[in-house]
């Protein structure tokens, strides 16, 4: 029991992180149970480490303030539902649950990581979870059990619900730049040149914007940063690794047109261009200019209104929904009655402009609070899937702000690290966290379940929680920076 203890005691945030993937690959197999189990699982760890904190900490005041803002503006968001009537309590009560997790584990990992050890457990954990992840990925194709990313074989998902492809693309471009990140620093050749090559292989065949454009991000941005560091003289050219960089850049642009990514562009570049241009030739026959009519002029011709609404069907008619819930013209407004199909048949944008009809609707207190989550899925699957949208209308212009705020802390203290001891922060392990965190926030937007899946948002903590150590505990004397 004492070993145990022990080894529990120097591995628990390696075996928090490395857990993950395994939940992942659990729900897989096992769908709906345990995925709820899994949910369950990280619920009871983000109730768990606070309350462990607050009864163990010394100075508390920080820790307390923190955790009351969190739960102060889930009670006013809360009460404010109630007041106009809640659809569904449960449903808008566990999606904050999900949305909170990543201030959450943020500020308790920057209590548990103080020390040099911390830090090297939560490296190790990411590192051990990227492991694990291309051992189910190896034995998914051993066993020919792998899940597509798009459907119809397009695209390498592993062991990945369907529900979790988006978020699975996160994880990996997050272990990606861990991965790479080894290798620059690695004095192997071998690990130089072969693990950049088989990160570039294992996105590229993943198949979704957010693996193929991260890509780019981590092979030059590594590459670089090597080259500036050299010109500062703060460390050398390994050849090896930056011929890999850019022959590996080189390839990725060349199998494009051959990649998963491609199909996918293609097929839906084919389909939209073909209806917008049947639509553009019926209305040159009806004698319609319609690129040089405003919309005041669309909206009061009759005519014109019923073509549009054929067209429309054709390409939103997915979701009839937001025509019952808002009518025809609100429609109309909200996309300027453009005709563009690529616009058209964006899922996201379709889900992000009914939720915005929902808070144009809104009271003061509700656009300040934001609305039941519920609202976007009580006749149809509204949800949206970009964080930054979904967390402002959700919560309102208070909960933006403080989510934005405590984003930005973090920002801050890189800046102002920086400008304490520029040469000396500009060590590899540094430039792994920032490029790790900017690819991270970015593809929050343009890909989006990072701030709201549990099983993604936890990476975010731990980044978030090492930026923390770097800039704020990590001495600025001692031990160089710039030397690691």
């Amino acid at each position: 029991m004492e070993k145990i203890k022990l080894f529990l005691k120097n591995n628990w945030l390696i075996l928090l992180i490395a857990a993950q993937p395994v939940l992942d690959a659990l729900a897989f197999w096992t769908q709906d149970s345990v995925a709820t189990a899994a949910g369950y699982l990280r619920l009871l760890i983000m109730v768990i480490l606070p309350l462990y904190l607050l009864f163990t900490l010394k100075k508390k005041k920080v820790f307390i303030s923190s955790m009351a803002v969190i739960a102060a503006f889930g009670i006013l968001h809360m009460l404010n539902s109630m007041r106009l009537g809640y659809i569904n309590m449960f449903y808008d009560l566990a999606y904050y649950a999900r949305v909170i997790q990543t201030p959450v584990f943020a500020v308790c990992f920057i209590y548990l990581i103080r020390d040099e050890k911390t830090k090297n457990q939560a490296v190790k954990g990411i590192i051990t979870a990227a492991i694990i992840l291309l051992a189910t990925i190896a034995a998914a194709l051993a066993t020919g059990t792998w899940n597509s990313t798009y459907g119809a074989g397009v695209g390498l998902s592993g062991w990945v619900t369907d529900d979790n492809r988006c978020a699975n693309s996160i994880i990996m471009v997050t272990f990606a730049v861990f991965a790479v990140g080894i290798s620059v620093v690695s004095e192997n050749k071998f690990a130089q040149a072969g693990i950049p090559a088989l990160v570039t292989a294992l996105l590229i065949a993943n198949g979704t914007k957010a693996c193929y454009t991260g890509l780019f991000a981590i092979l030059i941005g590594f590459a670089g940063f090597m080259v500036f560091r050299r010109i500062l003289k703060l460390g050398k050219i390994k050849p090896v690794f930056l011929t890999a960089a850019i022959v590996l850049t080189i390839i990725s642009v060349l199998v494009y047109p051959v990649s998963p990514r491609a199909k996918i562009d293609g097929s839906l570049g084919q389909a939209k261009s073909e209806t917008q241009l049947k639509f553009e030739q019926l209305l040159e026959e009806k004698g319609y200019d319609i690129y040089s009519m405003s919309l005041e002029e669309k909206m009061a011709d009759p005519e014109l209104k019923k073509l549009f609404f054929d067209y429309y069907q054709t390409l939103l008619g997915v979701m009839p929904d937001i025509y019952d819930r808002f009518g025809m013209d609100r429609v109309y407004e909200k996309y300027n009655m453009t005709i563009s199909a690529e616009t058209l048949i964006d899922m996201r944008l379709l889900k992000v402009n009914y939720a915005s009809m929902i808070f144009e609707d809104s009271d003061l207190a509700t656009k300040l609070l934001g609305f039941e989550a519920s609202e976007t899925v009580k006749n149809g699957m509204y949800d949206m899937e970009n964080d930054y949208p979904a967390i402002f209308y959700y919560y309102g212009y208070v909960g933006f702000a403080l989510y934005i705020a405590f984003l930005l802390y973090f920002v801050y203290l890189i800046i102002k690290r920086l400008i304490k001891d520029f040469k000396g922060s500009l060590s590899m392990e540094n430039f792994m966290l920032l490029l790790c965190l900017m690819l991270q926030l970015g593809l929050a937007q343009f890909s989006g379940s990072l701030l709201r899946r549990p099983n993604v948002s936890i990476y975010l903590s731990v980044i978030l929680a090492l930026i923390y150590y770097k800039t704020v505990i990590f001495p600025i004397t001692g031990k160089k920076e710039s030397e690691q």
